[in-house]
């Protein structure tokens, strides 16, 4: 450039968004779209919720490590042991070592219980096994567990402190088949009633990336039975609230569990099989979003 001479104002302009754009692409470079902050819910759904250990790790093969995760039921049996560092299939394991791949390592009759058909005394014990800690700040992942006040007709949204397996259990507690769960002398039940997949932790959590793994139950059940046909009018309110705040996730992988039962907790390889293949799909294929 000669000497003397006096860039334009208009050309000081262009090199100085020039100068800008370069300085964006650099902190792209450095900071990729992987800052953005994943959360993941799970929903209820009793045993066909073991689809969800599939769905976890499809979501690890694909490199999509959450930041948060939030379950109701089952989802929060599963989120919690995951939020704990284990791994999906090491969760699988365990649920067979503790014979939780059947009913009767799930229901324990001739305990002590009120409300219920079944205590969740028995598998508040297992759990506490695996995170004895008992505390939700232990946890590797950030994690939150959905159950409902029956007094104060309110759900509860838990994330910090102790008492991280009862609340659990609360969360877990289908009215009139398990027994509720006392906490500071509240009755608390299935947060499924008001918030079967929830999305509200996720967006307190300013999660950028929330998916959402539900548990699909509209295809009439092959079991025709009373004690079958009640439960599923039992649940069927809870899982129509999955639908409440789907338009608030980036992502929902539906999950179809075919021709299996709510109750078919010794399916747990081909439910596990299920969400999977769900997972594999939906990450291959829809999800945009960061990845390690």
């Amino acid at each position: 450039m000669p000497k003397n001479v006096i860039l334009q104002p208009e050309v000081f302009l262009v090199m100085k968004r020039l100068l800008q754009v370069l300085v964006v692409v650099m902190m792209v470079a450095v900071h990729p779209v992987c800052a953005q902050k994943i959360g993941v819910s799970l929903a209820g759904g009793a045993a066909l919720g073991y689809a969800h250990l599939g769905l976890l790790k499809a979501m690890d093969e694909a490199g999509i490590k959450p930041d948060c995760i939030v379950g109701t039921s089952m989802g929060a049996i599963v989120g919690m042991l995951y939020a704990a560092g284990y791994s999906p299939e090491e969760i699988l394991q365990f649920i067979k070592d503790e014979k939780m791949d059947r009913l009767t390592g799930i229901v324990i009759f001739g305990q002590h219980r009120t409300g219920g058909l079944i205590s969740t005394d028995h598998i508040q014990k297992v759990l506490l096994k695996y995170v004895p800690h008992n505390n939700f700040d232990s946890l590797k992942y950030r994690f939150y567990c959905c159950s409902f006040n029956v007094d104060s007709l309110r759900p509860v949204y838990k994330g910090e402190g102790d008492g991280l397996v009862k609340y659990v259990m609360a969360s877990s507690a289908i009215p009139m088949v398990f027994s509720p769960v006392w906490i500071d002398n509240n009755p608390y039940v299935d947060g499924g009633i008001y918030d079967n997949m929830p999305i509200q932790p996720l967006l307190d959590e300013k999660c950028d990336v929330r998916i959402g793994s539900l548990l699909l139950l509209e295809k009439p059940q092959s079991k025709r039975d009373i004690f079958s046909l009640w439960v599923r009018s039992v649940v069927c309110g809870p899982f129509m609230t999955s639908f409440l705040n789907v338009e608030q996730f980036t992502d929902v992988v539906m999950v179809d569990p075919e021709e299996y039962w709510l109750f078919d907790f010794n399916y747990v390889d081909e439910l596990f099989q299920i969400g999977y293949e769900a997972g594999k799909e939906y990450f291959s294929t829809y999800y945009i979003g960061p990845r390690q």
